[in-house]
Formats: C-alpha cells, sequence, structure tokens
C-alpha cells in the first residue's frame, strides 16, 4: 500500500469511534501510537524488512486494525459473544439429535426418553453439584471442565456408526443422557458466573446479543445443514455434521477458559462454604428470597405444558405431515430468525418499561403457540407459524432470565439454581412421556392444543402472583410500541 494511502487510513480510523451500547472502544489517536505500539498496525518504514512485508506481518497488521476492549469487563463481553457464536455451530448439529435417531429406526418413544432422561439424571445432580460448587474457593474451573466433559460425547456419536450398525438409536440416546451429567455441573456454575461477570446494568444487552448470534448461527447453518444431510448419504452425513459441530463446540470451550471471573477473598464468604445439609440449603435459600420462591412456581406450571409436547413436534412433522430433512432445516432457520428478531424487539421494550411488564406482555402469545401448530397441520403454513410464534419466546427469556437473577439469594446462589434446576427438571422428566402416551391416545394435534392450554393457566398464575413490581397498562402497550415501532417525524406547519 502506498504510504499516503496508508497515512490517509490511518487518520480516518483514528476518528472512528464504535460506541454500541456495550463495546464502548475508542481507536487510539494517531498521534498517540507513536513508539513501540502501533495501534493501527502501520509500521514506521525504518522498521520494516527491505524485501517486502512478510505474510505474518500483513496478519499482524491487520489485527491491530480492530480495536481493543479497555478493561478486564468488556474483554470478558467480548469473549462471551464470541464463543456463543462457536457454541451455535454445535447447537445447530445437536437439533438434529431427535432427526437422527428418528432416521436410524428409533421410535417416537425413544425421542420421548431423550428428553426425559436427562431430567430425571439432574434431578437427583443439581443439588450435590451446587454444594461442591458452593465449597470451591474458585469455581470457574470447574465450569470450564465440566463443559467440555459434557461436549466430548460428539467424538463418540460421529465414531459410533464406524464402530457397530446394530442399536444405534439407543445407544445414542445413551450417550446423550451420559452427557447429561458433567452438564448439571455446568449448568449449576454457568448462571452465578454470567452474574459475576456482567454487570446488572448490562445484562439486558448482552443477553440479548448473545442469544442473537446464536440464533444467527443456528438459523444459518440449520438450513444448510439440513440442505447437505438431504444431499449425502446416511449415516455419513451425520458424521460429518457431529464432527464439525464437536470443532465448533471445543472452541467455545476454549474461549469460555478465557474469561475471568472475579475472585471473592475467602474472609469474604465463610457462609458460602460451610457444609451444610441439602435441606438446610434450600429452605435457607427460599427464606432469603420469597419471590425467588414464588417464581420457581409459576414457571414450572406455565412450562408443564412446554415440556409435554416438546417431544411431539420431531415426531409430529416428521411422522405425521412427511417433513424432510430440508424443510427441517428451513423450520429451523426461521425460528431462529423470529428469536433473533425477536431479542432486537424485546430488548428495545425492556429498556422503556422494564423486565416485568415485557414478561407480562410476552407470556400470553408464548402459550399460544402449541396451539397453533396443533390447528395448522399443513407444512408451509407451519413454517410461518415458527417465525412468528417465536417472536414472543425471547420476550419470556430474556426478562424472565434478568427477574431470575435479580431474586437469586444473595448468600445461596448455586443452591437458589440447583433447587430452581432441580423442580424444573423433574417436571422435564415426567412431562415428555405423558405427552407421548397422551399423543398416543388422542392424537398428537389434541395433545399440542392441551399442552397450550396448560401453558396458559402458567401464565394467568404470573398474573396472579406477580414475581416482580410493575404490571400491563394501556399505557406501558403505547411504550412498548412506541420502542420498537420507527418515530413519526414531525414536520412544522407551514
Amino acid at each position: 500500500m502506498p504510504e499516503a494511502t496508508a497515512g490517509l487510513i490511518v487518520r480516518l480510523l483514528s476518528t472512528a469511534t464504535c460506541d454500541c451500547t456495550m463495546l464502548r472502544w475508542r481507536f487510539t489517536p494517531v498521534s498517540q501510537t507513536h513508539g513501540a505500539c502501533y495501534t493501527h498496525g502501520v509500521v514506521p518504514a525504518s522498521d520494516r524488512n527491505p524485501g517486502g512485508a512478510a505474510l505474518k506481518d500483513i496478519l499482524e497488521r491487520l489485527w491491530r486494525l480492530f480495536p481493543r476492549p479497555r478493561g478486564v469487563e468488556e474483554r470478558n463481553i467480548l469473549l462471551l459473544y464470541a464463543e456463543v457464536v462457536f457454541a451455535g455451530v454445535l447447537a445447530a448439529a445437536a437439533s438434529f439429535n431427535a432427526t437422527y435417531i428418528l432416521r436410524s429406526g428409533g421410535s417416537a418413544t425413544l425421542v420421548g426418553l431423550l428428553s426425559s432422561i436427562p431430567a430425571l439424571v439432574a434431578v437427583f445432580l443439581f443439588l450435590p453439584a451446587a454444594q461442591l460448587l458452593e465449597r470451591q474457593a474458585s469455581y470457574r474451573p470447574l465450569v470450564v471442565w465440566s463443559l467440555l466433559s459434557a461436549r466430548i460425547g460428539y467424538l463418540a456419536l460421529a465414531l459410533l456408526p464406524l464402530i457397530t450398525s446394530s442399536g444405534v438409536p439407543e445407544i445414542t440416546v445413551a450417550v446423550l443422557v451420559a452427557m447429561a451429567v458433567p452438564s448439571v455441573i455446568f449448568s449449576t456454575g454457568w448462571n452465578p458466573m454470567l452474574a459475576d461477570v456482567i454487570p446488572e446494568r448490562q445484562r439486558a444487552t448482552v443477553f440479548s446479543w448473545r442469544s442473537i448470534l446464536s440464533s444467527g448461527t443456528v438459523a444459518a447453518l440449520t438450513y444448510l445443514i439440513g440442505l447437505a444431510l438431504e444431499r449425502g448419504s446416511f449415516p455419513t452425513n451425520y458424521q460429518w455434521l457431529y464432527g464439525i459441530g464437536l470443532v465448533g463446540g471445543l472452541v467455545s470451550t476454549w474461549l469460555v477458559s478465557r474469561v475471568r471471573v472475579r475472585e471473592t477473598p475467602p474472609a469474604e464468604v465463610p457462609l458460602l462454604h460451610t457444609r451444610v445439609s441439602l435441606r438446610q440449603g434450600v429452605t435457607d435459600s427460599l427464606q432469603e428470597s420469597p419471590r425467588f420462591a414464588r417464581l420457581i412456581v409459576n414457571t414450572l406450571v406455565f412450562n408443564l405444558g412446554a415440556w409435554m409436547v416438546g417431544p411431539l413436534y420431531v415426531i409430529y412433522y416428521v411422522q405425521e405431515l412427511g417433513a424432510t430433512d430440508g424443510w427441517i432445516g428451513l423450520h429451523t432457520t426461521l425460528i431462529h430468525l423470529g428469536i433473533m428478531l425477536g431479542y432486537w424487539a424485546w430488548r428495545r421494550i425492556n429498556h422503556r418499561i422494564g423486565d416485568h411488564p415485557a414478561l407480562l406482555m410476552a407470556l400470553p402469545f408464548a402459550a399460544a403457540y402449541p396451539i397453533m401448530v396443533g390447528v395448522l397441520p399443513y407444512l408451509p403454513a407451519l413454517l410461518l407459524v415458527g417465525f412468528l410464534g417465536h417472536l414472543f419466546i425471547p420476550g419470556v427469556d430474556l426478562n424472565h432470565s434478568l427477574i431470575f437473577m435479580r431474586r437469586l439469594p444473595p448468600l445461596h446462589r448455586h443452591t437458589g439454581i440447583a433447587f430452581y434446576s432441580m423442580v424444573m427438571n423433574l417436571g422435564a422428566f415426567v412431562c415428555p412421556i405423558i405427552g407421548v402416551v397422551l399423543a398416543g391416545a388422542i392424537g398428537i394435534r389434541n395433545a399440542l392444543i392441551l399442552g397450550g392450554v396448560l401453558r396458559a393457566a402458567g401464565v394467568a398464575l404470573f398474573y396472579l402472583r406477580p414475581v416482580d413490581e410493575g404490571g400491563v397498562t394501556s399505557a406501558s402497550i403505547r411504550e412498548a410500541f412506541g420502542a420498537i415501532l420507527p418515530a413519526r417525524r414531525r414536520y412544522p406547519h407551514v
């Protein structure tokens, strides 16, 4: 690049500013780049190789053009943004787990067990995992190693067809169930780790962008994966799928390991490391935060219908409506596009009216989704339903997560999360089995509608037993629309 052009680009970059809500980076002015730190990657002529810049030098210069985080907090947030993209690669591969089991000759009951058994395993392990984490001086290494252990199982799925051709569906479910054991430890420690890493004032933005990045990755990949699976030969196509997903998961795990958590001095946390009984720990956590106890009950009832119909969707699409892998991929893509747009909208609504009113607004629409799927048994229409229905799921997930983290008992965070997760997983174990049995008795479509009705009962609880301050009013509805609709331009009267 000629010297004059390089200098012009440097001056343009030096005035550039990226002042997004979270990514408040600034380029260092040109006047501050003199010396050994070449912030913009333009090396003085005296330092250049006389024979021309090597590829390594070019890459280093390009790398230095990128803005740098100004502290540990922004570095952690950048790592969380990056890791969720690679985790999305694994999530895209995992979204075909149930389809793989069915294609391998597995039954609908086996798909139901895939949803139920990991939840049962989690029921018995969450509280011991919480006690283990609360006794650690630093819980981050245990979180990272448990995440790695949970993801390495996809290597076994990729190699399984090379080892045996019989019992593949059953072995696949067994491997996925075994992966649930380290997943329990990771899940118990992940939310406290996020709470320690992300300040409360920034959580809505960070959670929204992580979900948008994850959904964008999954949306793009699942559509392409569906097309690739249709053109490949079974089971080799799924072996490649799981192999690529594993690589993404390992990169994500490495990035998580780079996140730095503020270490709490032992003198500040004597109660957290005290060995107490499981029952006493749960009692203390619920008494410490009564609104948290109410949140557990409301969420359990609301989720019962979702768990009941969870395994029915793929069975309904593939076995009753004849959906192909390509349709499954396109449907998943549209779902995640809806989630991306939903997180964009609900983050703005959250900032305008608060998380509790926003949660109450989103709940009825989320409850209606299985009902809409049940009353429209047409694959083209279900593509639209998948997109529209998932515009409201982020309104529940985002605002529920923010309230959940705020209502955690401060002195028993791991125990509170473990008890919450144990209760939810108990429901997640029982309900899919009930759903499959119920579908066999009254039909999948009727079971889907019944699941939606059950979710509506959970919505009523959130309205009757609020978990935070603020409700839905005509003013808040107008504010919500104002947050997502373009501002009306006012012209002066002539």
